[in-house]
């Protein structure tokens, strides 16, 4: 009988936990997600290394529709998903881990070190002061989805922090940029009064990398502001108490 493992691999090397290695070491077939993010050093080559098993590189057609193929894997042999920071992060995973219980095969999961609890902690931000997290996405066939708009405007109706997650698209990733040339175009049609241009907000590039960078800046400037490489991931601070004003001071840009 198998096994089925969701293994969250942290943010980079330095950030994975020696219990994921150990599964991975020890995986048969190693199913690594490669459309959920990426990171500066862990690469299916990476986890080849380390490991005696298969090492199949899957993106979402594979885990979100041939979910079927997996779980027959995993009725005969030790199979583990693989994701770069917490695999539970993901929806598609729970699903997974959902429909291979009901078929009889023993699930695990071993956490990873998230991005989201990355930003959070590194930001210095009151982790009881965030609300409801949301994903800002290009638009579809010309539609601007703007979900992230009603979250942001919720969250900050209450005083809460919003994390947003940027969008993945064919390899493409979102800018800050581009993130924040959305979010005013949404200001713009909905003209409710959520964003505008004086507002702070904290961009996390790299995170868990050695060239990573959290930055504080303005939503005026982020236009002329270099970034870095991606993934990028934002924050939108609302009611600041005075420690986490402190916090922010050390890494606002001008």
């Amino acid at each position: 009988m198998g096994e089925l493992y969701f293994i969250g691999m942290g943010l980079s090397r330095s950030l994975m936990t020696e219990g994921a290695k150990h599964i991975l070491a020890n995986s048969d077939i190693i199913i690594y997600d490669t459309y959920t993010s990426v990171s500066c050093d862990i690469t299916p080559d990476y986890i080849k290394s380390i490991t005696r098993g298969e090492v199949i590189e899957a993106d979402r057609n594979l885990l979100e529709n041939r979910s079927n193929e997996i779980i027959a894997m995993a009725k005969e042999k030790i199979v583990s998903i693989a994701t770069i920071g917490d695999p539970m992060i993901a929806t598609t995973h729970v699903s997974l881990a959902i429909e291979a219980r009901k078929s009889g095969i023993k699930v695990n999961v071993i956490p990873g070190i998230s991005v989201h609890c990355y930003l959070i902690s590194k930001s210095m931000l009151s982790s009881y002061k965030f609300g409801k997290s949301v994903t800002l996405v290009y638009p579809s066939y010309g539609i601007l989805d703007t979900a992230p708009y009603y979250v942001l405007k919720s969250n900050k109706a209450q005083g809460l922090h919003t994390l947003i997650y940027l969008d993945i698209r064919d390899g493409k990733f979102m800018s800050p940029k581009d993130a924040v040339s959305l979010l005013l175009k949404m200001e713009e049609m909905k003209n409710e009064g959520v964003i505008n241009e004086n507002d702070l907000i904290i961009v996390g590039s790299r995170l868990g990398c050695p060239d990573e960078s959290i930055t504080c800046i303005q939503v005026k400037h982020v236009a002329d502001h270099n970034f870095g490489n991606p993934p990028h991931i934002l924050i939108f601070p609302s009611n600041l108490h005075y420690m986490e004003a402190d916090a922010l001071k050390w890494m606002t840009q001008k």
